[in-house]
């Protein structure tokens, strides 16, 4: 495991316990978008999980995402999409594809471009 996943499953934003804040809405104006490479993780997470996956299943669209968060700016933007779907009923709000218990990515190995490129303040001013 690299540096950085300890940092992000271990001590998020330097805070010890912390995890995967990037992966989670939690209560901020924040949205796990755009993903511009979106087909081609559909692609991949479809060879990934042995089935046809459908985009509506990873990704939320503008006119889905603008009623779930409808006093957040980003979610009222549309160039902000495609977000990645998180699980509503975690109290973190999380992408569909964190887990929580684990402290990491299901699909780390072929998450989409925006993920791969994040870098919080946090990351670029310690690593």
């Amino acid at each position: 495991m690299s540096i950085i996943c300890n940092i992000c499953s271990y001590k998020c934003w330097g805070i010890d316990n912390y995890d995967g804040s990037c992966c989670s809405i939690e209560n901020r104006d924040f949205i796990i978008g755009p993903h511009p490479d979106a087909d081609i993780f559909i692609e991949n997470l479809s060879i990934k999980l042995d089935r046809e996956i459908k985009k509506e299943e990873v990704f939320i669209e503008y006119d889905e995402g603008k009623k779930m968060f409808p006093d957040k700016k980003f979610w009222l933007n549309a160039e902000s999409y495609p977000a990645l779907r998180i699980n509503l009923s975690s109290h973190r709000k999380n992408c569909i594809f964190y887990n929580v218990n684990l402290k990491y990515c299901t699909v780390y190995d072929i998450r989409p471009e925006t993920c791969q490129t994040y870098m919080c303040e946090y990351l670029k001013n310690n690593i």
